[in-house]
């Protein structure tokens, strides 16, 4: 009971505080007037007894501060008042609260922008039932499966709860209900397993099962496509929607924040896996498939990989596969994460390099409250001498700090989702369109909670310190402190400012790095000419055409296109450059026998004539195909320079044969070209082997047009559309896009990290060039009486400025000097993001060098030249 009643009295002192003070006046006097009364009887007068009592007593104000802490709730009202006191002392400063304030939200906001797309991509895991226990099968790399292979490990496996089958990637399709058109969107084919596995349950009907299979026109729609097309009204179970040229009927809906596998990448419906032709879904080479599975409750990684190899032997011993195949089983709670493999490493650099950025920030910051505490050490002074504690001073002083970093908190969280949407879209111009919710989330908002509070101790601490760590006997002197002593005052502001500029070397080196890593991409041949070449995938409908007969169709497509003003040329292929779609078969050449270790892929593409005068590719011997390359003569081929110099080495390619180990290719094929070689899916690759075959002989399914305009090609889409269009009703656009912006694409993570860095690493240079500004303005004005005195003296004002910029460059050359050997040390750790530059390069170091001594020339000019300008009589008097 005791104790409730101390915590009631508490609770009572702090919500009744003028009651409660009240209360300790009285009882304080109460003391008192007893020790007069003793003192009276002892013979003293009233008024001499009185003036006894009290000092006998002591400092009243000191035991009311005793008796408040006491009640062990005084922080609370000391906080209101610091808090209070903040505010009015900032607003006093505007200037300078305006400088803190932005310094902090430049730095709190740009790591909170990298840490809510680095938690989307990296971090978040997939919203299905115990996601901890996915796992993705795949062959080694990550790469895709057939559909034979999913079934054999659904049905042979002793390690998983259940497996499930999607395609590696999405399907776009417009989709229609009766006459109205809802628009595009993207669509998934799985398995029936799919729901089942994931734990995923309908809100209105049901998933897909077996039985849907065999039908295949059913389909499962997002809860965002049912809110958005049919307002969440149940009815729209059994309604038929027109996907692209397929009518499939609603079976069910997904629940809300399911999106699919892939974050970023949502799907809005799912149809069988039969979507796919019977042909793909039987041939076990058809490798387009991604396979997730559950894991037992008992079984481990290690565990369901074993069995994975045993079963991958067994496939490649059935199916005569070339060697055995390797097959990796990785987690897969976050999904199918394309952007994770591919941009892990470059937003893990991003958050190291906003997390040095913050630091210079917090430093700067830093250095203003050392400046603003030397202002201040009078009124430190004086609270220290009425009896004020260290240690209340410095809970003061944080609370200040805490005031700057709440408001640089609150400002950063405003900036920060605009520029996560600014990163998202760099994925984009990568990967396709991608959507995640960047909302200011409960993790996100503690991330910046987290940062701000770490930032307000890096900064607020030391000025706090410094600022009560006082000799109160010159401070009430009035006159200039001692040389020593603002040494030593001004020395923890020097040590930042050198924090800051080596900080600062690191960040604008990586910058420069990556910038010229961009560069070199950027130049390099691609063996093609990307611009100007409009891409148009295209296919015909369903029962329309197919064969000879489509190939021909697209033939005409292109006569009609090339009539059109503005065309150059046209021409057809099976894939894009640089697409990320790939055809590979294993060849193999009379008198070539590959060791067993090496690699006899090649890259087939199916092309028609002009291909190689639009993409601007080189012919280097022999002919282009042409009229005489169709489905009733022998059969021919293109080779790059690479697949010539593999398989005939020295030889003339021209006239020579080999073979294509894929049943389609029964006969052998003739070489009657050669061309030089070119990039097909990053300009960091090698030039793969490619074999180019005439599309007669080999026809195509879709195609993908490529048409060399003269001008801007993406303004000639419509009309060119319209034109192909024109040829027949049959044709269907698959998407439009440029040769162009796909090889920009591969440079995505290049450009993006170029581009921050060197924004980060020029804002760093910029809070450098405030900081040092500061710093030297402030032991000018320190100096004031010295310069003056040294003028007075005969000191030339040259040598004065030479003075003031000696010692700023010291602290820069200083920091210079400690940033180079961290930016040395540190670049190794991304020599793998750049490319044809080294992480020690001389050039980079020496820019990085120059720039921040220009930097720290700059910005301690206009101190040191004020420094020299100064009036010897007024500095004195002043002094």
């Amino acid at each position: 009971m005791r104790k409730v009643r101390v915590i009631l009295h508490r609770l009572r002192s702090l919500l009744r505080r003028s009651q409660a003070e009240a209360e300790l006046n009285r009882e304080l006097d109460l003391h008192i007037e007893q020790l007069t009364k003793e003192h009276v009887a002892a013979g003293m007068a009233g008024p001499e007894a009185r003036l006894a009592a009290q000092r006998e007593f002591g400092s009243l104000e000191m035991t009311k501060e005793l008796c408040r802490d006491m009640r062990r709730v005084n922080f609370v009202g000391d906080l209101v008042k610091d808090l209070a006191y903040s505010f009015r002392l900032f607003t006093r400063s505007p200037g300078f609260t305006l400088t803190a304030v932005l310094s902090l939200a430049l730095g709190i906001g740009a790591n909170t922008a990298i840490f809510s797309l680095v938690d989307a991509v990296l971090l978040r895991m997939l919203p299905v039932h115990e996601a901890q226990q996915l796992v993705e099968v795949s062959r080694d790399g990550g790469g895709t499966l057939s559909y034979p292979m999913y079934e054999m490990i659904r049905d042979r496996n002793q390690v998983f709860s259940g497996v499930l089958l999607t395609s590696a990637g999405r399907f776009g399709a417009g989709v229609r209900f009766g006459s109205a058109d809802l628009g595009d969107f993207h669509l998934s084919p799985v398995s029936a397993e799919y729901f089942t596995v994931l734990g995923v349950f309908p809100v209105v009907g049901r998933m897909l099962t077996q039985e849907d299979l065999g039908a295949a026109n059913t389909t499962v729609i997002s809860y965002e496509l049912w809110q958005r097309a049919f307002a969440a009204n149940p009815s729209v179970l059994g309604k038929a929607l027109l996907v692209g040229n397929r009518m499939y009927t609603v079976i069910g809906v997904a629940p809300a924040g399911f999106t699919g596998l892939a974050p970023g990448q949502p799907v809005d419906l799912w149809v069988p896996v039969t979507f796919i032709d019977r042909q793909s879904l039987q041939n076990p080479g058809a490798m387009m498939f991604r396979v997730v599975a559950r894991r037992k409750p008992d079984v481990t990684e290690e565990q369901a990989r074993a069995n994975m190899q045993l079963l991958a032997r067994q496939w490649s011993a059935e199916w005569k596969f070339d060697g055995p195949m390797q097959v990796e089983v990785t987690p897969a709670s976050d999904g199918l994460n394309q952007l994770r493999r591919r941009f892990s490493r470059p937003l893990l650099v991003l958050m190291a390099v906003v997390a040095l950025l913050l630091l210079i920030a917090a430093a700067n910051v830093a250095n203003l409250l050392l400046a603003r505490a030397s202002a201040r050490q009078r009124e430190m002074g004086v609270r220290l001498s009425l009896g004020a504690s260290r240690s209340r001073l410095i809970r003061q002083l944080l609370t200040e700090s805490l005031v700057l970093g709440g408001a640089g908190g609150a400002l950063g969280l405003l900036v920060a989702p605009r520029a996560a949407a600014f990163l998202v879209r760099f994925l984009s111009s990568a990967v396709g369109t991608i959507q995640f919710s960047l909302g200011l989330d409960a993790r996100v908002l503690a991330f910046t909670l987290v940062a701000s509070i770490a930032v307000v101790l890096l900064f607020g601490l030391a000025p706090a310190i410094a600022a009560t760590r006082l000799d109160l006997s010159p401070t009430f002197r009035g006159g200039a402190f001692l040389s020593g002593s603002r040494q030593r005052r001004t020395g923890p502001g020097r040590l930042l400012m050198i924090a800051q500029v080596a900080i600062s070397c690191v960040l604008l080196a990586g910058a420069v790095l990556f910038g010229r890593s961009l560069e070199t991409l950027t130049n390099l041949d691609a063996g093609f000419r990307p611009e100007n070449v409009l891409l148009l995938h295209v296919n015909t409908a369903p029962g329309g055409t197919s064969g000879i007969e489509r190939v021909r169709l697209y033939q005409r497509v292109l006569e009609r296109l090339a009539r059109v003003p503005g065309v150059r040329s046209a021409a057809f292929s099976s894939e894009s450059l640089f697409s990320g779609n790939t055809w590979t078969e294993a060849v193999s050449a009379p008198g070539v026998e590959p060791r067993a270790s090496e690699d006899r892929e090649a890259v087939l593409l199916s092309i028609s004539s002009g291909f190689f005068r639009t993409m601007g590719t080189p012919l280097v011997r022999g002919r282009d195909f042409d009229l005489r390359d169709n489905e009733t003569t022998p059969r021919v081929a293109i080779v790059n320079e690479a697949m010539a110099r593999y398989y005939f080495g020295g030889t003339d390619a021209i006239g020579r044969t080999f073979h294509v180990e894929h049943r389609r290719f029964p006969q052998p094929l003739t070489v009657v070209g050669v061309v030089a070689d070119a990039k097909y899916n990053s300009l960091r690759e090698t030039a793969p082997r490619i074999v180019y075959l005439p599309c007669l002989q080999n026809p195509l399914g879709e195609a993908n047009i490529a048409v060399r305009t003269a001008a801007n090609p993406e303004k000639m889409a419509d009309l060119l559309w319209k034109e192909a269009r024109g040829e027949s009703p049959l044709l269907r656009l698959g998407g439009v896009t440029t040769q162009a912006r796909l090889v920009d694409g591969t440079v995505a993570q290049d450009r993006m990290l170029a581009q921050l860095s060197g924004f980060i690493g020029l804002t760093a240079a910029v809070l450098v060039c405030l900081g040092l500004y500061g710093l030297t303005a402030y032991e000018v004005s320190r100096r004031t009486g010295e310069i003056g005195l040294r003028i007075a003296l005969g000191a030339q004002r040259r040598a004065v400025m030479r003075l003031i910029l000696g010692r700023s460059m010291i602290l820069v050359g200083s920091g210079v000097a400690l940033g180079i050997v961290a930016a040395v040390g540190l670049a190794r750790l991304v020599q793998s993001l750049l490319f044809g530059v080294r992480s020690s390069d001389p050039a980079t170091l020496l820019l990085t060098a120059g720039m921040l001594l220009a930097v720290g020339l700059a910005a301690s000019y206009w101190p040191a030249r004020r420094a020299a300008m100064l009036d010897p009589i007024a500095s004195l008097r002043h002094e």
